[in-house]
Protein backbone atom coordinates (compact mmCIF):
# COMPACT_ATOMS: atom_id res chain seq x y z
CA UNK A 1 0.00 0.00 0.00
CA UNK A 2 2.87 2.50 0.48
CA UNK A 3 4.26 1.66 -2.14
CA UNK A 4 1.38 2.21 -4.31
CA UNK A 5 0.81 5.71 -2.95
CA UNK A 6 5.02 6.55 -3.30
CA UNK A 7 4.35 5.51 -7.28
CA UNK A 8 2.16 8.22 -8.03
CA UNK A 9 3.96 10.43 -5.95
CA UNK A 10 6.91 10.19 -7.23
CA UNK A 11 5.33 10.67 -10.74
CA UNK A 12 4.98 14.30 -9.87
CA UNK A 13 0.61 13.75 -8.93
CA UNK A 14 -0.73 15.52 -6.44
CA UNK A 15 -1.84 12.50 -4.31
CA UNK A 16 -4.31 11.74 -1.35
CA UNK A 17 -4.23 8.58 -0.04
CA UNK A 18 -8.15 8.44 1.96
CA UNK A 19 -8.04 5.85 4.69
CA UNK A 20 -11.46 5.19 7.39
CA UNK A 21 -11.46 6.76 10.71
CA UNK A 22 -8.28 8.65 11.24
CA UNK A 23 -5.31 8.01 9.31
CA UNK A 24 -2.53 7.79 12.00
CA UNK A 25 -4.28 5.90 14.79
CA UNK A 26 -4.16 2.28 14.36
CA UNK A 27 -2.86 2.55 10.66
CA UNK A 28 0.48 2.00 9.79
CA UNK A 29 0.32 2.54 6.21
CA UNK A 30 -0.01 6.61 6.70
CA UNK A 31 2.69 6.94 8.83
CA UNK A 32 5.33 4.83 6.94
CA UNK A 33 4.33 6.88 3.41
CA UNK A 34 4.85 10.13 4.44
CA UNK A 35 8.00 9.04 6.65
CA UNK A 36 9.53 7.39 3.01
CA UNK A 37 8.17 10.18 1.19
CA UNK A 38 10.22 12.84 3.38
CA UNK A 39 13.19 10.08 3.18
CA UNK A 40 13.08 11.24 -0.26
CA UNK A 41 11.99 14.63 -0.02
CA UNK A 42 8.73 14.75 -1.07
CA UNK A 43 6.81 16.70 0.40
CA UNK A 44 3.71 15.17 2.84
CA UNK A 45 1.72 15.45 5.77
CA UNK A 46 -1.20 13.94 7.24
CA UNK A 47 -4.61 15.41 7.44
CA UNK A 48 -7.23 14.35 10.93
CA UNK A 49 -10.18 12.36 10.84
CA UNK A 50 -12.50 11.02 12.87
CA UNK A 51 -11.60 8.00 14.95
CA UNK A 52 -13.03 4.98 16.72
CA UNK A 53 -12.07 6.98 19.85
CA UNK A 54 -14.15 10.22 18.93
CA UNK A 55 -16.96 7.80 18.14
CA UNK A 56 -16.86 5.99 21.38
CA UNK A 57 -16.54 9.68 23.56
CA UNK A 58 -19.91 10.27 21.75
CA UNK A 59 -21.51 7.54 21.84
CA UNK A 60 -20.86 6.16 25.28
CA UNK A 61 -21.01 9.96 26.65
CA UNK A 62 -17.61 9.97 28.44
CA UNK A 63 -15.74 13.16 28.50
CA UNK A 64 -12.21 12.42 28.82
CA UNK A 65 -11.37 15.98 30.94
CA UNK A 66 -13.80 14.21 33.60
CA UNK A 67 -11.54 11.67 35.47
CA UNK A 68 -8.80 11.23 32.27
CA UNK A 69 -8.26 8.15 29.92
CA UNK A 70 -5.61 6.01 29.49
CA UNK A 71 -5.81 4.15 25.98
CA UNK A 72 -3.84 1.03 25.21
CA UNK A 73 -3.95 -1.73 22.37
CA UNK A 74 -4.97 -4.67 24.37
CA UNK A 75 -1.70 -6.64 23.55
CA UNK A 76 0.75 -4.14 24.21
CA UNK A 77 -1.14 -3.49 27.57
CA UNK A 78 -0.50 -7.01 28.44
CA UNK A 79 3.05 -7.86 27.23
CA UNK A 80 4.14 -4.75 29.14
CA UNK A 81 3.96 -3.57 32.64
CA UNK A 82 1.66 -0.72 32.59
CA UNK A 83 0.73 1.29 35.53
CA UNK A 84 -3.45 1.28 35.86
CA UNK A 85 -5.01 4.39 37.26
CA UNK A 86 -7.95 2.61 38.49
CA UNK A 87 -9.62 6.46 38.96
CA UNK A 88 -9.63 6.96 35.24
CA UNK A 89 -11.42 5.20 32.25
CA UNK A 90 -8.87 2.81 30.94
CA UNK A 91 -9.67 1.75 27.09
CA UNK A 92 -8.40 -1.26 25.69
CA UNK A 93 -8.50 -1.36 22.07
CA UNK A 94 -8.38 -4.83 20.23
CA UNK A 95 -9.38 -6.90 22.69
CA UNK A 96 -10.82 -9.42 20.66
CA UNK A 97 -6.80 -9.95 19.82
CA UNK A 98 -5.56 -9.83 23.38
CA UNK A 99 -2.13 -11.73 23.49
CA UNK A 100 -1.44 -12.43 20.38
CA UNK A 101 2.10 -11.95 19.21
CA UNK A 102 2.09 -12.94 15.50
CA UNK A 103 -0.05 -10.45 14.00
CA UNK A 104 -1.69 -12.89 11.80
CA UNK A 105 -4.70 -13.85 13.57
CA UNK A 106 -7.92 -12.50 13.64
CA UNK A 107 -9.13 -13.36 17.43
CA UNK A 108 -7.86 -15.53 19.97
CA UNK A 109 -9.57 -17.60 22.21
CA UNK A 110 -10.95 -18.01 25.83
CA UNK A 111 -7.69 -19.20 27.31
CA UNK A 112 -5.78 -15.54 26.11
CA UNK A 113 -8.55 -13.66 27.73
CA UNK A 114 -8.14 -15.47 30.80
CA UNK A 115 -4.94 -14.04 30.66
CA UNK A 116 -6.14 -10.73 30.48
CA UNK A 117 -8.71 -10.90 32.90
CA UNK A 118 -6.64 -12.74 35.44
CA UNK A 119 -4.29 -9.31 34.54
CA UNK A 120 -7.06 -6.48 34.89
CA UNK A 121 -8.39 -8.21 38.20
CA UNK A 122 -5.67 -7.04 40.21
CA UNK A 123 -7.01 -3.81 39.91
CA UNK A 124 -10.74 -4.26 39.22
CA UNK A 125 -13.66 -6.64 40.73
CA UNK A 126 -15.14 -9.27 39.17
CA UNK A 127 -17.95 -8.12 39.29
CA UNK A 128 -17.27 -4.40 38.29
CA UNK A 129 -19.28 -3.36 34.77
CA UNK A 130 -17.66 -2.76 31.57
CA UNK A 131 -18.26 -2.21 28.38
CA UNK A 132 -17.91 -3.87 25.00
CA UNK A 133 -17.48 -1.48 22.36
CA UNK A 134 -17.68 -0.99 18.70
CA UNK A 135 -18.09 2.03 16.93
CA UNK A 136 -20.51 2.23 13.42
CA UNK A 137 -18.92 1.54 10.53
CA UNK A 138 -21.61 2.40 8.24
CA UNK A 139 -24.91 4.46 8.74
CA UNK A 140 -27.34 1.06 8.74
CA UNK A 141 -24.97 -0.20 11.71
CA UNK A 142 -26.03 0.07 15.20
CA UNK A 143 -23.37 0.79 18.01
CA UNK A 144 -22.16 -2.11 19.78
CA UNK A 145 -22.28 -0.72 24.11
CA UNK A 146 -23.06 -3.81 26.05
CA UNK A 147 -22.68 -4.16 29.44
CA UNK A 148 -21.11 -7.17 31.31
CA UNK A 149 -19.15 -7.79 34.55
CA UNK A 150 -15.10 -7.96 33.84
CA UNK A 151 -15.67 -12.00 34.61
CA UNK A 152 -18.01 -12.59 32.12
CA UNK A 153 -15.45 -10.81 29.38
CA UNK A 154 -14.17 -14.75 29.13
CA UNK A 155 -17.23 -16.26 27.45
CA UNK A 156 -18.23 -12.52 25.61
CA UNK A 157 -18.31 -12.65 21.91
CA UNK A 158 -15.32 -10.49 20.27
CA UNK A 159 -14.51 -9.40 17.21
CA UNK A 160 -11.26 -8.02 15.96
CA UNK A 161 -12.62 -4.49 16.22
CA UNK A 162 -13.95 -4.73 19.70
CA UNK A 163 -12.62 -2.46 22.45
CA UNK A 164 -13.44 -2.89 25.88
CA UNK A 165 -13.99 0.21 28.18
CA UNK A 166 -13.53 -0.06 31.83
CA UNK A 167 -14.83 2.91 34.14
CA UNK A 168 -13.48 3.95 36.95
CA UNK A 169 -13.50 1.66 40.35
CA UNK A 170 -12.19 4.20 42.46
CA UNK A 171 -12.42 7.94 42.65
CA UNK A 172 -9.76 10.82 42.41
CA UNK A 173 -7.48 10.96 45.61
CA UNK A 174 -6.40 14.47 46.61
CA UNK A 175 -2.89 15.22 46.10
CA UNK A 176 -2.87 17.39 49.43
CA UNK A 177 0.95 18.06 49.01
CA UNK A 178 0.64 19.71 45.79
CA UNK A 179 -2.79 21.30 47.25
CA UNK A 180 -1.29 22.85 49.77
CA UNK A 181 1.71 24.26 47.87
CA UNK A 182 -0.68 25.98 45.10
CA UNK A 183 -2.91 27.29 48.35
CA UNK A 184 0.33 28.97 49.41
CA UNK A 185 0.91 30.39 46.15
CA UNK A 186 -2.58 31.62 45.85
CA UNK A 187 -2.17 33.36 48.87
CA UNK A 188 1.04 35.14 48.01
CA UNK A 189 -0.27 36.54 45.18
CA UNK A 190 -3.62 37.88 46.48
CA UNK A 191 -1.00 39.09 49.50
CA UNK A 192 1.02 41.02 46.71
CA UNK A 193 -1.71 42.40 44.53
CA UNK A 194 -3.34 44.47 47.72
CA UNK A 195 -0.01 45.38 49.38
CA UNK A 196 0.38 49.09 49.20
CA UNK A 197 3.13 50.46 46.32
CA UNK A 198 5.30 53.02 46.90
CA UNK A 199 5.51 55.89 44.94
CA UNK A 200 8.07 58.64 44.82
CA UNK A 201 7.55 61.82 42.90
CA UNK A 202 10.89 63.77 42.81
Amino acid sequence: MVEAILIEVRKGKKVTAAFYGHPGVFACVAHRAIKQAKLENINAHMEPGISAEDCLYADLAIDPGKSGCMNLETSQFMFYQRNIDAAAHLILWQVGLAGDKSLAKFSTGKAYRQVLVDLLLETYPADHQVILYQAKVLPIETVRAEHIALADLIHAELFMHATLVIPPSETMQPNQAVLTKLALLDKQELQSKHRPKLRLVL
